[in-house]
């Protein structure tokens, strides 16, 4: 009888041996999960250094972005550091950067180095983005490296021709539109440093969403 004792009293203290060391095992990999660096890969598209910003509305200037964008951001930032908000001017001016940023080609990385995209609204980003990597951007080239080979299209000037308030739900499908108070349909025209035969004008619809206005819509 002792003997057995002997032989059950080691094979438990093997189990709670090997059950200890299972424990520290799993510690050090959660330890080490949590404080090692990350060393993913980024594409260089990505992680653009920030050169300017409006805070409490998560709007941005790129190193990258060109000296027309980089001028209108400013008249942007202007508009909303005032005590009173004219909104007709923020809606207006959200649909020049829009437009500066989204038919500028030269400056962006890859097809899916999207513009414009901090000023679409959220419910239509997912749309917006993949519609502009199959069309409107297919056939930018990557420039990764430097060494990209291709003229692409840089706004050179813009105008907004004629704004007016709409309301959001009749000018958009959605249920979710139909909460909105304000809105405005705004057309813009655009000139380019070099003409290389791409799209000049266009409509857009702005909706004040989180009182922030958004692209909701382009034409």
């Amino acid at each position: 009888m002792s003997k057995n004792k002997d032989v059950k009293k080691k094979k438990n203290k093997k189990i709670k041996i090997f059950i200890f060391l299972l424990i520290l095992v799993i510690a050090g990999v959660l330890i080490y999960m949590a404080v090692k660096p990350d060393n993913t890969k980024k594409p260089k598209d990505e992680g653009k250094k920030v050169v300017d910003e409006i805070d409490n509305f998560d709007y941005v200037v790129s190193e990258t972005d060109t000296k027309l964008f980089k001028d209108e951001f400013s008249k942007l930032k202007e508009i909303l550091s005032k005590e009173e908000v004219d909104n007709k001017e923020y809606a207006s001016q959200v649909a020049k950067l829009f437009i500066i940023d989204f038919y500028t080609l030269d400056n962006k990385m890859t097809k899916n180095d999207v513009g414009g995209v901090q000023f679409v609204y959220s419910g239509y980003k997912t749309t917006f983005i993949d519609k502009a990597r199959d069309e409107f951007y297919k056939y930018v080239k990557s420039n990764l490296n430097n060494d990209r080979n291709q003229e692409l299209p840089i706004v050179k000037s813009i105008s907004v021709n004629a704004i007016e308030p709409v309301s959001a739900s009749s000018e958009l499908s959605g249920s979710q539109f139909s909460s909105i108070e304000e809105a405005y349909k705004v057309n813009v025209s655009w000139d380019y440093e070099k003409d290389l035969g791409y799209q000049t004008s266009a409509t857009l619809i702005l909706i004040k969403d989180n009182d922030k206005f958004s692209v909701a819509k382009l034409n």
